[in-house]
């Protein structure tokens, strides 16, 4: 979560600079199990791999849905959350673990499809 946070706060620093538009309502579209403030930490995560893959000149980038792929089991759930980057889209699976702190959650940069 420490990591998620960091990017988090990168990302705000550096949206004013480049002028990047983010979508940034809670709830996020879907069917996420995530309650509204894990959401609100998530976003700019999120939104680090949209930057990954949008065209040179994307600066609007959105969260269009989210579905779980693994039901919550002892904790731990699976979702993927779709981003839109101008004219492209990236599935981005995250693995979710509740535990004591609250929730933690990853993000499986492997597994991220993408599409034009």
């Amino acid at each position: 979560m420490k990591k998620g946070l960091l990017l988090l706060l990168l990302a705000a620093i550096a949206a004013p600079v480049f002028a990047y538009t983010y979508d940034t309502k809670v709830p996020v579209p879907g069917k996420t199990l995530a309650d509204g403030k894990l959401q609100t930490e998530m976003l700019f995560p999120v939104y680090a791999y949209g930057l990954r893959i949008a065209a040179p000149d994307c600066q609007e980038f959105a969260i269009t849905n989210t579905e779980i792929t693994k039901q919550k089991n002892n904790g731990a759930w699976e979702e993927v959350w779709t981003v839109k980057a101008c004219t492209r889209t990236a599935r981005i699976p995250i693995k979710f673990t509740t535990t004591e702190q609250g929730t933690d959650f990853a993000i499986d940069p492997m597994g991220v499809k993408v599409a034009k």
